[in-house]
């Protein structure tokens, strides 16, 4: 419609009304534009809000399962300080039960904590840009990344202390009643094999030592992140 007008004002040679008809589509045509970048700025506001809502929750869950993994994994890097001590001092304790108990302690390994399953997607899917924020980002980034050290020194000090040919296994008994009920992973020891496992525990000294450091950079990223998401909420 607004085409043929043109065409008539052209052949009548109304240019005021050529003129004006221009600025009409012009204006027209911009207005157009913003509303629908305002549309689009309006859904995306809208999935960011939706993302940061669920980021939220599950970075409140991680810093409460961090909560409890820290000061177990330091626990457990005591109990692995005391085997090396029993390992040095050449004298089997008294409390043979107890001995027991530090060693399945000293064996095993606090899990850190789930990484968020948004998180997981935004990387995956390369959808990270749908968060505004490059702090937001960047503390994300960061924390993915200590996951990743997390997961990767795991698998490494389990592959050295696990190796058949350390000793381990052959003074460390596994029960094999463990997982129905209460029944604990170690039952029994031999101390007379224990000394030969001296390397292989002050690997899981380094290690542990390690892990729980990370664990501890693991609550700093998620303090970073929470406060990021709470100043883009704002």
């Amino acid at each position: 419609m607004i085409l043929r007008r043109i065409t008539e004002h052209v052949k009548t040679q109304n240019w005021f009304a050529v003129a004006l008809d221009f600025v009409i589509v012009v204006v027209g045509v911009f207005v157009g534009i913003q509303v629908s970048n305002w549309n689009e700025a309006q859904h995306a506001a809208a999935k960011e809000a939706v993302i940061l809502s669920q980021l939220h929750d599950e970075f409140t869950q991680v810093a409460a399962g961090l909560e409890e993994a820290r000061p177990r994994a330091k626990e457990k890097l005591d109990a692995v300080r005391s085997v090396l001590r029993v390992i040095r001092e050449g004298v089997e304790p008294c409390d043979v039960e107890a001995f027991t108990i530090t060693l399945q302690e000293a064996g095993s390994f606090t899990d850190g904590p789930p990484e968020p399953v948004t998180l997981v997607e935004l990387l995956a899917s390369g959808t990270f840009s749908a968060l505004s924020s490059p702090e937001l980002r960047k503390a994300l980034t960061a924390y993915h990344a200590t996951m990743q050290s997390h997961a990767e020194l795991v698998a490494v000090i389990l592959d050295r202390a696990s190796a058949p040919n350390e000793g381990f296994h052959d003074a460390v008994h596994v029960n094999p009643d463990h997982g129905s009920g209460d029944a604990p992973l170690f039952d029994q020891y031999d101390w007379d094999k224990l000394a030969g496992t001296r390397q292989q525990f002050q690997v899981l000294y380094y290690g542990k030592a390690a892990l729980s450091q990370i664990l501890d950079k693991l609550q700093s990223d998620v303090d970073v992140v929470m406060q990021e998401i709470a100043d883009v909420r704002k």
